[in-house]
C-alpha cells in the first residue's frame, strides 16, 4: 500500500468569510469534490474540541502524537527546518531581525520585512558568544526577517520566556525563567546577553547604514522566541515500519517532518507564498512514491496566509490552485493500492484573521474505504459525513486503511 496526506494550511473557514459562505464553499473545486464522492468525510478537531491549535501542535496531533506529551516549543522545528544540527540538550529559538531605537524601543518586529543582505547579517552574528565558556552559540538566517539560534552546553533549559514583546511601540523585554531552577535562570541570562550583543554587532553594519540612507528600517537586533529542546519523538519508521517523505517549503513544516523521521524534499519553484507553483509538490510526491517511498506528506501553505491577510478572494483562488493539485493526484496515483487523506491543520476565518478552535473538514479515500453519501467537500456538507467528528490522529487512521497498524492487545 501507499499513503498520501495533503494538508491545506488554514483551510477551514466560517460563513462570515464571503456572503454567508466559507471560502471553501465558494471555490470551484471539482477534484476535491471528487474525493468526497469517492471517500468518507467528516470534521476534524486538529487537537481536540475547544483547543485553538498552533500549526506546530496541530501537525503533531494530526500525525498521531500527543502534543501535551511531546511538544517542547516551536524553536526546535524552525532550527531543524532550516537545516541546523540539533542535538539532545540544545535549546533552540525562532528569531526575528527587528528594528529598535537607541533606547531599545521596538519600531518594527520584522525590520521592514527585510529581504536582502541577510547573509551579511548572518555572517556578523557568528561572533555571538556567551559569557558562559561552556555554552556554544549557533545562528542561521532563514527567509526574510526569520532565523533560528541554537544554544549548546550543559545546564540549559527551554523553560524561559521570550525576549520579544510581540508588539511595537514598547521597550524590549528581558527573558525570564518560567521555573525555579538554576538551568532556567542561566539560560535566560545568556539570552539577554545575546540580545544586547546582537544590537551592538548589527547596528553599524554596512547593510544597515545603506538601508537607513535609503529610508528603510535597519535590522539592528535579534528577537528570541519559542524556546524549545529537542523532543523525544519516535519516528514514523519506528512506529509503522514505513519510509516517508515530507514535501514542504516553510521551515516549520520541514522541521516537523524531520523531527518525525521523514526525509524532506522541496519541489522546484515552491515557496510558502500564495503564488507558489504548488502543482510541483504533487508531481514530486508521485515521483517519490513511484521510487519506493511508502508515504508522502504534502504541505500547502497559501490559504492560511491569505486568511491572515483578511483576503477572501485570494483564499478562494488559492483553494482552487489546491484543487489542481488534487486533480493531478487523482490522475497519477495508483488507486488500486493508495489511500489519501485531505484536510487542514486548523480553521483560519477571513474576518478574524487568525487560528480558531473550529473543526476542519477531512476526507479519506482509497480502496479499503467505505464511501458515504457526501458529494461536496466543505464545512457544511461534511456535517453529514460517515466519519463523524474526530480529534487528531489522521495519519494513524490513514495508515489503518493501509493495514500498517500493530494490533493493540492479543
Amino acid at each position: 500500500m501507499k499513503a498520501v496526506l495533503v494538508i491545506c494550511d488554514g483551510l477551514g473557514g466560517r460563513p462570515t468569510d464571503y456572503n454567508g459562505k466559507t471560502c471553501l464553499e465558494v471555490a470551484n473545486t471539482p477534484n476535491i469534490d471528487e474525493l468526497a464522492r469517492r471517500g468518507i468525510t467528516g470534521l476534524l478537531d486538529p487537537i481536540k474540541p475547544g483547543v485553538r491549535p498552533g500549526s506546530d501542535t496541530a501537525h503533531l496531533s494530526i500525525f498521531g502524537y500527543d502534543p501535551e506529551k511531546v511538544y517542547t516549543g516551536r524553536g526546535v522545528f524552525e532550527a531543524l527546518g532550516i537545516g541546523m544540527d540539533v542535538q539532545d540538550g540544545d535549546v533552540c529559538f525562532r528569531t526575528n531581525f527587528a528594528t529598535v531605537d537607541e533606547n531599545f524601543n521596538v519600531l518594527d518586529r520584522r525590520a521592514g520585512r527585510i529581504t536582502e543582505g541577510t547573509d551579511e547579517l548572518e555572517r556578523a552574528l557568528q561572533s555571538l558568544k556567551s559569557s558562559q565558556p561552556d555554552v556554544e552559540i549557533f545562528f542561521k538566517a532563514s527567509t526574510e526577517h526569520r532565523g533560528a539560534i541554537v544554544l549548546r552546553g550543559h545546564g540549559l533549559s527551554g523553560q524561559i520566556t521570550d525576549a520579544d514583546p510581540h508588539k511595537t511601540g514598547v521597550r524590549m523585554i528581558r527573558s525570564e525563567p518560567l521555573v525555579d531552577s538554576e538551568a532556567a535562570r542561566r539560560t535566560a541570562e545568556i539570552v539577554n546577553e545575546l540580545v544586547e550583543q546582537s544590537y551592538h554587532i548589527l547596528k553599524d553594519l554596512p547593510i544597515n547604514r545603506k538601508r537607513e540612507s535609503e529610508g528603510k528600517l535597519p535590522a539592528n537586533i535579534l528577537l528570541f522566541r519559542g524556546a524549545a529542546v529537542k523532543p523525544d519523538i519516535p519516528s514514523m519508521e519506528e512506529l509503522y515500519g514505513i519510509k516517508g517523505v515530507g514535501i514542504a517549503a516553510g521551515a516549520l513544516y520541514i522541521g516537523i517532518a524531520r523531527a518525525i523521521g521523514l526525509e524532506t524534499k522541496r519541489a522546484e519553484e515552491t515557496t510558502g507564498g500564495a503564488d507558489s507553483k504548488i502543482i510541483n509538490k504533487a508531481k514530486l510526491a508521485v515521483e517519490e512514491l513511484q521510487n519506493g517511498k511508502d508515504f508522502a506528506f504534502i504541505h500547502l501553505k497559501g490559504a492560511d496566509s491569505c486568511a491572515h491577510d483578511h483576503d477572501a478572494e485570494a483564499k478562494i483562488a488559492y483553494i482552487e490552485k489546491v484543487d489542481e493539485v488534487i486533480g493531478y493526484l487523482l490522475d497519477n496515483l495508483d488507486w488500486d493500492d493508495t489511500h489519501l487523506a485531505f484536510t487542514g491543520d486548523h480553521t483560519t476565518p477571513v474576518v478574524y484573521g487568525d487560528h480558531v478552535s473550529d473543526p476542519v473538514p477531512v476526507v479519506f479515500v482509497g480502496p479499503n474505504i467505505m464511501p458515504d453519501d457526501v458529494e461536496r467537500f466543505n464545512e457544511r456538507s461534511v456535517l453529514k459525513g460517515g466519519m463523524g467528528r474526530i480529534s487528531g490522529r489522521v495519519v494513524p487512521i490513514l495508515f489503518g486503511y493501509c493495514n500498517w497498524l500493530k494490533k493493540y492487545g492479543a
